[in-house]
């Protein structure tokens, strides 16, 4: 397993400052966790059929931050499919697993700068990008998903989920975001990426639907 795909995305979902970008938004929370199951789809960790998750390999050890995650996947005598989606998306310890495993990840590579944030009773770790890992991850997008004619599912992955939680616009102008959203277009007909895109879909609009209802009770 790699975890390509959620590291990228850290870096462009993630801000300097006090507070992480990451941890305190639902949408890019949601993303981060979505973006780790893609990346153990990927893998073949996990398979996605008859809208179920289901686990079909072992974590890598270097990898052992994600059992919460494969806990909450493997909990199926109890939970239907959708209720352990919805703990992982939901779940807050599981969320700060997931960020403090790949932020520890980046900060190996000396791509982000670890701060310490503390409060009354709890403190926090927070990864700030640095700017030339973010700018590595720009033009990777430029350079693949743009140009290449059959880009990796990796990268079609890192896109879609840095479209749907509206990151994009933070870092290309608006003759490009209307390039990627054309290129997207033209990958979701594709049948190479059907794998890809279904399960993507289904993962996406559970999120939308957890997102609309705690807004609506907010």
């Amino acid at each position: 397993m790699q975890s390509k795909i959620s590291e990228q995305y850290f870096l462009l979902a993630e801000s300097t400052g006090n507070r992480s970008a990451i941890m305190r938004g639902i949408r890019r929370r949601a993303y981060l966790t979505a973006c780790i199951l893609f990346d153990m789809q990927l893998g073949q960790l996990v398979k996605f059929s008859n809208n179920c998750i289901e686990v079909i390999a072992p974590l890598p050890r270097e990898y052992a931050f994600l059992n919460p995650v494969v806990d909450s996947i493997d909990d199926r005598i109890s939970k239907t499919a959708k209720n352990s989606l919805r703990h992982l998306i939901l779940n807050r310890q599981i969320n700060r697993a997931v960020y403090d495993g790949v932020g520890k990840r980046l900060l190996a590579k000396n791509q982000v700068t670890k701060t310490t944030s503390r409060g009354l009773l709890f403190s926090h770790d927070k990864y700030d990008p640095t700017p030339e890992a973010q700018q590595r991850v720009i033009q990777h997008i430029r350079e693949t998903f743009l140009n290449q004619q059959q880009p990796s599912a990796e990268i079609v992955a890192l896109v879609s989920s840095l479209s749907r939680t509206r990151i994009l616009k933070d870092y290309f102008d608006k003759s490009e975001l209307a390039a990627i959203k054309e290129r997207l277009a033209v990958l979701r007909a594709d049948a190479g990426y059907n794998d890809f895109f279904k399960f993507a879909k289904w993962i996406d609009e559970f999120i939308t639907t957890i997102i609309v209802a705690a807004s609506s009770h907010g």
